[in-house]
């Protein structure tokens, strides 16, 4: 539910928006006590600014975002109030090229509160081919994919007792009769 908001008569707010090329800032860049300065825009606006009209705005600061093929992906970041630490959302995409659906959402449809910051990402070129991995590469698809050979089962099968190939429990199965005790 978005309320009217008059620009002419209600006050902006200072809005932190901090850019990047390729990729999104790491979440661990955002602490309580320091943010990613070196590429930080500060701009004042409404609740009521659409992703697009952020979107102009920063193309008139950052060049790569004025680029033909340039993506600009909004990401959220909030603090967790409970743990102290700050947590992330995606937002939506805008393109240069051609419309998308979220370039019409407001910051206030997107549940952006006054003090948090909007992480954006800019690409340019081409979108990734479908065929291609999550994250648009093809990383670790040199290798076969196996469900036992992980970090989480120290690369092996286990019998269904809780005992690894060489018939030792591991440290925090079923040694203790299935109670994971902390000392």
């Amino acid at each position: 539910m978005t309320t009217t908001i008059d620009r002419e008569k209600e006050c902006p707010f200072l809005l932190r928006i901090f850019t990047k090329n390729n990729g999104h800032h790491l979440l661990n860049d955002f602490t309580v006590t320091s943010v990613p300065t070196s590429d930080e825009l500060q701009l004042y606006t409404w609740r009521n600014a659409t992703l697009e009209e952020l979107g102009q705005l920063i193309q008139e600061v950052v060049p790569e975002a004025q680029h033909p093929d340039a993506r600009i992906a909004f990401r959220l970041i909030y603090l967790d109030s409970q743990r102290g630490v700050y947590r992330s959302r995606d937002l939506g995409r805008v393109m240069n090229i051609k419309p998308t659906p979220d370039q019409s959402k407001t910051l206030e449809e997107c549940q952006f509160f006054i003090g948090d910051y909007l992480d954006v990402a800019i690409y340019v070129g081409p979108p990734p081919s479908r065929g291609m991995g999550r994250r648009g590469s093809d990383w670790g698809r040199d290798r076969p994919r196996d469900r036992r050979d992980n970090r989480f089962n120290a690369g092996g099968r286990r019998d269904r007792d809780g005992r690894d190939r060489d018939g030792r429990f591991r440290r925090d199965d079923r040694a203790f009769g299935g109670r994971r005790d902390r000392f």
